[in-house]
């Protein structure tokens, strides 16, 4: 595990690719983004629909889907290349070193659950010592 330094940014993508393989071909969906997000600080990504924000915050989590997306360049999450990370090591980062809120209602709260209830779900599935 490489260590970071206080200045390092905790968060760094570089030059960041997401390709699709379609029946009509490949889809360029992110095309070289590269940011930095320093420990502690919030950044907001906005574009019109369509434009690559969520493809682009589903390929730093790991969420896409292998057999479809081919996602290159370099994402470093505290230090540690997450980019051909085996899926075991990216999904015990997720939700502990990095997590996504979303805007989906079909992903958002349940309805019948309290939300202490579901924060507290979410937080034992990552911390399962506590």
């Amino acid at each position: 595990m490489v260590e970071s330094s206080s200045r390092d940014p905790y968060l760094r993508v570089t030059d960041l690719r997401v390709r699709f393989d379609t029946e009509d071909g490949v889809v360029r969906a992110v095309d070289g983004v590269s940011f930095a997000v320093e420990r502690g600080r919030t950044l907001g990504i906005v574009g019109e629909s369509g434009s690559g924000k969520s493809v682009t915050s589903l390929a730093i989590l790991g969420l896409h889907q292998s057999k479809r997306a081919t996602i290159s360049g370099e994402i470093s999450v505290g230090g540690r290349q997450l980019v051909g990370l085996p899926e075991e090591e990216v999904r015990r980062l997720r939700g502990r070193d990095m997590a996504m809120i979303f805007q989906d209602p079909l992903s958002a709260l349940h309805p019948y659950y309290s939300v202490g209830r579901q924060i507290a779900e979410a937080y034992r599935v990552h911390h399962p010592r506590a």
